[in-house]
């Protein structure tokens, strides 16, 4: 892989140890100075990691910078206390780009300098990022690398060799491949999806600490800190449940996305996130499909009395419709078509819950009106993809 001090794209698969030591062993040969940033196609992530004649001297972005910032506090600043609004106003009032975050950087030299932390706090925070960071990048199938020379950042800390960085990396990489979960992200969040299953499995204090503790918006790396352990045991104690389909995995925003959007534009209204509504007259699917709604972002109301849908649509006017196929006194088929009179929701989306979804069934809901379908035991990761492939 030879490596162009030009900002000519580089298209890079399977961005594994050797492909990575070879790049940097580059760099370093060359003392190249800049900034590398390396982009995701599939999912437009970035990540930026700055080089100094080749030695590593920061790395900052992915999907979740804030909640990486939020662990890194934890895990080696205790002293350092994290807060949400006041780092809010910051970053707010600086304008900085969450997707490039420097100011993480200029914070750790500003306290070491300081000595509000200590020369190895800081470099243990430098590494915790660049862990983290590495491991995202090898994890990413498909990667395009281009080389900013003209965005240096001088070392204000201790620079980073990346053959040390990449090797310790690996062992990381090789426990996730061990697992055979190469395309389990860390950045996941896990969610009960079956509680019913999970209630008969486990005793009832059990039952109420794993739903405290996993219904919420934690991912397996933002879990791995507060329990102190490391996210490869997070993941392979719930590995089980998830291959049961009791708990699933679920996309997450950063901590600061919506806030700083709410800071910076006066206008931004509640009313503006999508609303998701769920036919379904158990009130059990409608609870765990809301956990997952509501954690990815969106609005969302359920109706479990069929026969009230068309009124209670009519109020709320939802931008997509989840609707149970099989249900009493009227069935998700004729619901639907009642629904497609309606000019509100001619165009509405509307996919059908369902067990059956054979060639009769799907030809049946074509003819209806249905957008699509999707299993009745929800896989989340589908769930949400197919809602935000309706609304775009």
């Amino acid at each position: 892989m030879n490596v162009n001090t030009t900002s000519d794209d580089l298209t890079i698969k399977q961005f594994d140890a050797p492909k990575q030591i070879k790049l940097f062993i580059s760099l370093q040969a060359a003392k190249i100075s800049g900034r590398l940033t390396f982009t995701d196609p599939s999912l437009l992530t970035q990540w930026h990691i700055y080089i100094y004649q080749g030695a590593i001297v920061y790395a900052t972005g992915g999907c979740h910078p804030i909640r990486r910032w939020q662990r890194n506090l934890i895990s080696n600043l205790p002293q350092i206390p994290f807060q949400l609004s006041h780092l809010q106003q910051q970053l707010t009032k600086s304008q900085a780009d969450l997707s490039d975050n420097i100011w993480e950087y200029k914070q750790l030299g500003h306290w070491v300098k300081k000595q509000i932390i200590t020369p190895q706090q800081g470099r243990n925070a430098l590494l915790f990022a660049l862990k983290e960071i590495f491991f995202d990048l090898t994890q990413t199938q498909h990667l395009i690398c281009r080389l900013n020379q003209d965005r240096v950042l001088l070392p204000k800390l201790a620079t980073i060799d990346p053959k040390d960085l990449i090797e310790s990396t690996q062992f990381l990489w090789q426990d996730w491949q061990d697992l055979e979960i190469i395309n389990k992200s860390p950045n996941l969040a896990p969610i009960i999806i079956q509680p019913q299953q999970l209630q008969e499995k486990t005793s009832i204090s059990a039952y109420q600490s794993l739903c405290k503790l996993f219904n919420s918006n934690r991912t397996i790396r933002d879990l791995a800190v507060q329990l102190r352990t490391s996210p490869i045991l997070v993941i392979r104690s719930l590995l089980p449940y998830i291959q049961l389909e009791i708990f699933g995995l679920v996309t997450v925003p950063d901590l600061l996305e919506v806030e700083l959007f709410k800071a910076s534009n006066p206008n931004y209204n509640q009313q503006h996130r999508p609303l998701i509504a769920c036919i379904d007259d158990s009130v059990m699917v409608s609870q765990m499909i809301e956990q997952i709604i509501q954690i990815a972002g969106y609005r969302f109301i359920a109706i479990n009395d069929p026969l009230q849908a068309v009124s209670t649509l009519i109020a709320h006017q939802p931008d997509l419709i989840l609707m149970d196929v099989v249900m009493p006194n009227i069935n998700g088929y004729d619901l639907c078509a009642q629904l497609r009179k309606h000019p509100e929701f001619a165009t509405t989306p509307i996919i059908f819950l369902t067990t059956n979804n054979g060639l009769v069934d799907r030809f049946r809901a074509k003819l209806v009106g249905s957008s699509d379908f999707i299993k009745k035991t929800v896989d989340p990761d589908e769930l949400l993809h197919k809602i935000t492939a309706h609304l775009a």
